[in-house]
């Protein structure tokens, strides 16, 4: 069961954008905010291009980063995130992208 909440508009993907720390890698882009006054748990967005690959392709990944965003996020306060996959991160293995999301987020 998933411990976050996910971004569903388009304004609050935006903002993030546009207000968040921002900590890059070789695969993924995270943007990190404090959680807003409402936010009971951590509210996450994760944005996977059509330049990643057909529909599989793309779903396994973003099945991945919520995983991995799952388990990063367990023991730390309430954020807002967005992770945006570059089209390297679709071909390197779940490890590799695990540690590579927890170096950019320590970054945040």
């Amino acid at each position: 069961m998933r411990s976050f909440a996910s971004l569903r508009r388009r304004a609050d993907f935006a903002r993030l954008r546009q207000r968040g720390r921002r900590a890059s890698s070789k695969t993924l882009t995270i943007y990190v905010t404090d959680a807003l006054a409402g936010d009971l748990t951590s509210v996450v967005g994760i944005t996977v291009n059509k330049s990643i690959g057909k529909a599989v392709a793309r779903n396994k990944l973003r099945r991945r980063l919520a995983a991995i965003v799952n388990e990063a996020l367990a023991p730390s306060g309430a954020v807002r995130l967005l992770v945006v996959a570059r089209p390297a991160a679709a071909g390197i293995g779940y490890p590799a992208l695990h540690a590579e999301f927890v170096s950019a987020f320590a970054r945040a």
